[in-house]
């Protein structure tokens, strides 16, 4: 008897119908997530593979009166497993990441205190009155005022662009006078 039949043997209320196909495609089913899993930490990979293959039936369980059209069962699983496992590896791979970043913040430095923070912003503010007029007073239009590029262009007479031009170069020499002096 085919997938197909089984299934609709199944719809038809036949319990061991849909104990036929689970018997018929668990194992290479199995197989096949736990390949998925090779690719990264084998831990679990057994564990992994029977929740992947479980979701995979449980769908075929709930799609199963919307399926009429699909001739393969067989193949509908395996891309029901696919697709699965690859969501999961996608999930663990951000996971992944959220750890690393978490663990990173954890082990990094304490936040400076205010003495350290003073004269930061001391240096900084030094470093910025060093600069040529025209890129000191758009920064600080920019970043103290918090003025946007079209009022910045009315306040100084320049065009929006030369602003953006200004404000980039401004910018970039101000970052290389702090990693001269060591602040970033």
């Amino acid at each position: 008897m085919t997938d197909r039949e089984l299934l609709t043997r199944h719809l038809q209320g036949d319990a061991s119908a849909f104990r036929e196909i689970l018997d018929r495609h668990e194992k290479p089913l199995l197989r096949f997530a736990a390949r998925y899993r090779r690719g990264g930490n084998l831990d679990g990979a057994r564990e992994w593979a029977q929740d992947i293959v479980q979701e995979a039936f449980l769908r075929l369980l709930r799609e199963a009166r919307s399926l009429d059209s699909v001739e393969n069962v067989s193949a509908w699983l395996y891309r029901v497993a696919r697709n699965l496992a690859i969501d999961e590896k996608r999930k663990e791979v951000r996971m992944e990441r959220r750890h690393r970043f978490a663990a990173a913040a954890e082990s990094a430095a304490p936040p400076p205190s205010e003495e350290e923070r003073r004269e930061v912003a001391e240096v900084v503010t030094r470093k910025l009155l060093g600069l040529p007029a025209n890129q000191r007073d758009v920064l600080i239009l920019k970043i103290q005022e918090g003025k946007t590029y079209r009022e910045i262009s009315e306040i100084t007479g320049l065009t929006p662009s030369n602003v953006g031009y200004l404000i980039h170069h401004g910018l970039r020499s101000l970052a290389g006078e702090l990693r001269t002096a060591g602040l970033v």
